[in-house]
């Protein structure tokens, strides 16, 4: 059988697959693996079940046609729909982004996010296809950091007091610049930007406890004031701690 005759059954195979045999739907066995394709204005084409659960839906068909907008808070919205319109400008992947989710009832979740550009056999971009996975899980696969292991048991322990990179690095006998270049190979994200993530899950624990004002919950996180939780809380969830704090209660 010539290239062309294999190319041509393949695609006729596609044309014929029905909905429930489609192949992403092999990740409803991978724990904790949600699968999603998007087009260029990123309506949602494919999702496996786990994807379909995580945003409180029952069928694919019910997620299908809808965007990040129409799920998500607005900023938070804005932020994929930037990371998509990246990726497909450069047609280059971005693996294993650490993000914040909050799923229908306001509650965080972290997730590694792998997504690549959908491209077609002329070169055209099709769209954003990609994998969610939960961080814990596979934190508890990959319990391993290497040489940066210590470091992040201190930040886990210790994010809400005034925490010195340098002295993080010196914790893991690395220069500054061999651990935050190791750090972010690793999370794709800086050192400070993983703390204040770390701060962001705890907030939304206590705002919907309502046990403590907004202002005093930015302090004992060890933000500098309330200004800038505000700041941060709404760059990481889309929400002011306020909206969030209605919108889930």
């Amino acid at each position: 059988m010539t290239f062309d005759q294999t190319q041509k059954k393949r695609a006729r195979l596609f044309e014929l697959l029905a909905p429930e045999s489609r192949f992403y739907h092999l990740f409803n066995f991978v724990d904790g693996l949600s699968f999603f394709a998007k087009d260029t204005e990123g309506v949602l084409l494919a999702a496996n079940q786990h994807l379909v659960s995580l945003y409180g839906f029952q069928s694919e068909n019910e997620l299908i046609g809808l965007t990040d907008f129409d799920l998500l808070p607005g900023q938070l919205a804005e932020k994929y729909r930037s990371d998509d319109l990246f990726i497909m400008k450069s047609r280059r992947p971005t693996i294993n982004l650490v993000e914040l989710f909050l799923n229908p009832q306001g509650i965080p979740s972290w997730f590694l996010t792998t997504k690549l550009p959908m491209l077609s056999n002329t070169g055209e971009v099709l769209g954003v296809m990609g994998i969610i996975q939960s961080y814990d899980q596979y934190r508890k696969k990959h319990p391993d950091q290497g040489s940066i292991q210590i470091a992040m048991d201190t930040m886990a322990r210790e994010y809400r007091r005034k925490l010195s990179v340098q002295e993080l690095a010196q914790s893991c006998q690395l220069s500054l610049r061999q651990f935050e270049r190791k750090f972010k190979a690793h999370f794709n994200l800086s050192p400070q930007e993983f703390i204040i993530k770390l701060r962001i899950c705890d907030a939304c624990s206590l705002l919907r406890k309502k046990s403590q004002a907004i202002g005093e919950i930015s302090i004992d996180l060890g933000f500098y004031d309330q200004s800038s939780f505000t700041r941060q809380f709404k760059k990481a969830t889309g929400l002011t701690p306020l909206q969030y704090q209605k919108q889930f209660l």
